[in-house]
């Protein structure tokens, strides 16, 4: 359809947006849905029997044809709008089941032991979900995880390092890349290790 505009008077003029239907000369009101500023960012409106192109980056309204009574007054059809939002791509899901995802074997560490495996014998790909630090005083000794021979610092502690005896989580979420995970505790500092462990 053909854009045209239907003057009328309003203090000085202003037109009234509308577009001229192809088999009977009337004029339809348009309704703009998007910025009305720009012809090209606003919404394709397409009739329900023509199928949204996928890659259309526009918002996709789909709507009833109209018809023509024997009057020749425009009636709409029976069957409600139906809104398509087609202008974000698909976006892909994985199948795959978060084994991992709340795992809750635990292991204790008591003070002062070193390279203590978690599990029965530990293993690549074993998942820690975190470690729980509990210190026995305020200057507890630090706390090392390690990937087989890997060692990370996780709590270095020391001289007043904690201010109460509240024992508090590590979040991790890790899988083994070299090995058993293994933990070692200075003194005055126990762990539990939470996970899924070999």
């Amino acid at each position: 359809m053909a854009d045209t505009a239907v003057a009328i008077t309003a203090g000085s003029g202003t037109n009234i947006d509308t577009r001229t239907e192809s088999t009977n000369g009337n004029h339809r009101q348009v309704i703009v849905l998007g910025d009305p500023a720009s012809n090209t960012a606003v919404a394709a409106v397409k009739d329900a029997s023509t199928a949204p192109v996928a890659t259309d980056p526009a918002l996709v309204v789909a709507i009833s044809p109209n018809s023509v009574n024997a009057n020749g007054q425009t009636t709409m059809a029976n069957s409600a709008p139906v809104v398509i939002a087609s202008n974000q791509s698909a976006i892909p899901v994985s199948s795959t089941p978060l084994t991992n995802f709340g795992a809750g074997e635990y292991e204790t560490v008591a003070a002062s032991q070193t390279a203590q495996v978690l599990g029965a014998t530990g293993a690549t790909g074993d998942y820690i979900s975190g470690l729980l630090v509990i210190p026995a005083t305020t200057s507890p000794g630090n706390v090392l995880l390690l990937d087989n021979a890997t060692s990370i610092t996780v709590f270095t502690g020391g001289a007043t390092s904690v201010s109460n005896l509240v024992p508090f989580f590590i979040p991790l979420g890790m899988i083994s890349v070299s090995g058993a995970w293994k933990v070692t505790t200075g003194s005055n500092v126990s762990v539990i290790g939470i996970g899924n462990f070999t």
